[in-house]
C-alpha cells in the first residue's frame, strides 16, 4: 500500500489529480478502515477546489479545523442532510469497531437518520481482502473455438461471395 501511495503522490506532482483520486477511490476499496486514505483523498478534492467532494471523504474525520467543518457541512446540504443518501455515497465496507470515536457515533447517527426517515439502513458487505489467485493457464473452451470457427466462417463466406462477384462482372462485360 505504502508504494501505492508514493505512486499517487508523484501522479498528484505531475498533475494527474483525477486518475490519482480514481487509485485513491480503489485503495479505499481495499482498506476501508485506513482512515489516511480517506483523508488524503478529501485533501485532494479539497486543493482541486471540490468542497463537497472532500466533505464526503471528511464526513468520518473529526472537524478538527474550520476547513473541515466548512466542506462536511457543504456536502451534507448537498445531500439534504439524508443520513441515507450519505450512507449509500459513501458504502462504508470496513470494520466499525476499528474507526475512531468519533467516527463511530458519525455512522451511528447516519444510520439512525436513516432509520427514522426511510426505515432502511443500508448495509455493504465488509470488504476481506482475498488471498491473490496464482495465475492458472487459460484453457480455451469449446465455446471459445466456436466463436472463432463462426467469425472464421462468416469472413470466408464474405470472400467467396467477393470472387463470385468479380467472376459475374467479367463474365458480364465479355
Amino acid at each position: 500500500m505504502e508504494n501505492k501511495l508514493r505512486s499517487i503522490e508523484a501522479d498528484i506532482q505531475n498533475g494527474l489529480k483525477y486518475k490519482s483520486a480514481d487509485r485513491l477511490r480503489n485503495l479505499i476499496n481495499e482498506h476501508p478502515n485506513e482512515q489516511k486514505l480517506w483523508n488524503r483523498l478529501a485533501e485532494l478534492y479539497y486543493d482541486s477546489g471540490f468542497l463537497d467532494s472532500a466533505g464526503k471523504y471528511w464526513i468520518l474525520t473529526e472537524p478538527t479545523d474550520e476547513r473541515i467543518k466548512k466542506c462536511v457541512e457543504i456536502y451534507e446540504k448537498s445531500v439534504n442532510y439524508s443520513g441515507y443518501q450519505i450512507l449509500q455515497e459513501i458504502t462504508f465496507r470496513g470494520d466499525k469497531t476499528k474507526l475512531s470515536k468519533y467516527a463511530q457515533k458519525k455512522l451511528a447517527e447516519l444510520e439512525s437518520d436513516s432509520k427514522e426517515k426511510t426505515n432502511h439502513i443500508p448495509e455493504f458487505k465488509p470488504k476481506v481482502n482475498k488471498p491473490k489467485k496464482q495465475n492458472k493457464k487459460y484453457v480455451q473452451t469449446f465455446k471459445d473455438k466456436l466463436g472463432g470457427y463462426v467469425i472464421f466462417g462468416i469472413v470466408a463466406v464474405i470472400v467467396v461471395l467477393i470472387i463470385i462477384g468479380f467472376v459475374s462482372v467479367i463474365k458480364w462485360i465479355f
